[in-house]
C-alpha cells in the first residue's frame, strides 16, 4: 500500500521548505536545557497561535499542547517531538551553516523535529482538517536524561484512557525505534570517616569505598537473552589530596530490553552495595534519579499495523526498508502503559549528544513529506 500526499499537501512542502529552515534556525538560538524551556514553550505556542493553530495552551509540565477535534474523543493519536536538548548551556549554541550543513548542539536531537511538528500543525489549522478521533500536537518537555521524561508522563496523565497510539518524532535517519529499552539509574553517595592522608593513615576513606564498587559493579556479567548495559557515568569525591576523603558520589544507570534483565542487573548492584557498606564501614545513601519503564500490555497487532505502515512511508521516501531497533525516550511511558506507538525521523544528523552535532539541511525536504504523510495517514 502506498501512501500518496494530496497535491495541496505536495505544495505546501514546496512553498514551505524555507520556513522549515529558518524555524529550524530560530528555535536552535533559543536555549533549552531540560526542566528549562519556558523561553523555547513561550515561543512556541506564539508560533502556534500565528500560525492559525486554536486552543493551543501550555500545561504544569511546559508541554506546548495543540489539540484537534480532541474534545470527544478516547482514541487521540498523540504526534510529539521534545524541547528540551542534553546540554545544560542557558545561552545560545554556537550555530554555523556551511555547504548545506547546520552545526549546532541539539539541531538534530530534538530541534529539527519540533520545527517539522509545527509545520505540520500550521498545515493541519491552515487545512481546517478535522481528524475523526482526534489529534494531539505536542512540543514536550523533560526528554533528555534526568528530565526523566517529565513532559509525557504529564501528557499521558492528563489524557488517561484517551490516547490511541503514539508517534514520536525523534531518533536517527530512517531508523524506526519500536522497543522501549527500561532504565534505573541511581546516585550513590558515601560518607566515611576521613582524615589527614599521613596522620590518619588507615581511616575509611569514601573514595576508596567508591572506587571498589565500581570495580564490582564493571564485574558483573550481562544476562542473555537481549541487550542490556550498565554504565557509572559521573564520579566525584575528596576535597585535597592530602585528606582522605569523607565523601564521594557516582551515578550509574542500567538499561535493558527486557525488564526482568533489568531487574538481574539491578538486585546485583544493590547486593554490590551491601557488601561494601558492611566491608568498607562506610555510610551509603543511594537515590533514584530516574526510571524509565518497559513495554507492557501493547496489542501486538495494532503495533503491527502502525509498523508497517511507518515502513512503507520511510521506504518510499528514503529509498530503502528502515531499521527497527529498541531505545530509550519519550515512547517507554505510553507504551509501558499499553499505547501502542513508535518513533522517527526522517532527517540526517550526526554527532548526537556531542557538542559536534550537525544536521544536513537537504535531508529535511524528506523529513517534512515523512512526517506530514505519517500525520495525514492518521485522519
Amino acid at each position: 500500500m502506498a501512501y500518496e500526499l494530496p497535491p495541496q499537501a505536495l505544495e505546501y512542502i514546496q512553498a514551505h521548505e524555507q520556513e522549515l529552515i529558518q524555524l529550524l534556525k530560530t528555535l536552535c538560538a533559543i536555549p533549552s536545557p531540560s526542566h528549562q524551556e519556558h523561553r523555547r514553550a513561550q515561543f512556541c505556542k506564539q508560533w502556534l497561535e500565528e500560525a492559525g493553530c486554536e486552543g493551543v495552551y501550555i500545561d504544569e509540565a511546559l508541554n506546548v499542547i495543540y489539540p484537534v477535534n480532541a474534545d470527544k474523543s478516547n482514541q487521540l493519536t498523540l504526534f510529539t517531538a521534545h524541547m528540551d536538548t542534553v546540554f545544560p548551556d542557558l545561552e545560545p549554541l554556537p550555530m554555523e551553516e556551511k555547504e548545506g550543513i547546520l552545526y549546532c548542539p541539539g539541531a538534530g536531537d530534538d530541534t529539527g523535529n519540533v520545527a517539522l511538528l509545527l509545520m505540520i500543525a500550521k498545515y493541519v489549522a491552515q487545512n481546517h482538517l478535522k481528524p475523526e478521533n482526534g489529534f494531539l500536537m505536542v512540543c514536550n518537555s523533560c526528554e533528555e536524561a534526568l528530565g526523566n521524561l517529565k513532559g509525557i508522563k504529564q501528557i499521558m496523565k492528563d489524557f488517561a484512557g484517551r490516547i490511541g497510539q503514539v508517534y514520536v518524532f525523534d531518533g536517527l535517519y530512517n531508523q524506526v525505534v519500536n522497543w522501549p529499552v527500561a532504565v534505573i539509574r541511581y546516585r550513590v553517595s558515601v560518607g566515611a570517616q576521613g582524615g589527614h592522608a599521613y596522620l590518619n593513615f588507615g581511616n575509611t576513606s569514601a573514595i576508596a569505598c567508591t572506587s571498589g564498587m565500581i570495580h564490582d559493579i564493571y564485574q558483573m556479567k550481562i544476562p542473555e537473552g537481549c541487550k542490556s548495559s550498565y554504565n557509572v557515568g559521573v564520579w566525584s569525591g575528596g576535597e585535597v589530596p592530602n585528606g582522605i576523603a569523607q565523601k564521594a558520589w557516582f551515578q550509574i544507570e542500567m538499561r535493558s530490553e527486557l525488564k526482568e534483565n533489568l531487574d538481574y542487573l539491578h538486585n546485583r548492584f544493590l547486593e554490590i552495595v551491601r557488601a561494601h557498606e558492611q566491608s568498607d564501614g562506610c555510610e551509603i545513601q543511594l537515590e533514584v534519579i530516574g526510571r524509565r519503564p518497559a513495554k507492557e500490555g501493547v496489542d501486538p497487532q495494532i503495533q503491527a499495523g502502525i509498523e508497517e505502515k511507518i515502513r512503507t512511508i520511510l521506504t518510499q521516501y528514503c529509498g530503502k526498508e528502515p531499521i527497527f531497533r529498541s531505545g530509550s525516550g519519550d515512547l517507554n511511558i505510553p507504551m509501558s502503559m499499553g499505547v501502542p506507538g513508535v518513533g522517527f525521523c526522517g532527517y540526517k544528523v550526526t554527532g548526537v549528544h556531542t557538542r559536534e552535532e550537525f544536521v544536513e539541511l537537504d535531508s529535511f525536504r524528506t523529513a517534512f513529506a515523512v512526517n506530514l504523510t505519517v500525520v495525514l495517514s492518521c485522519l
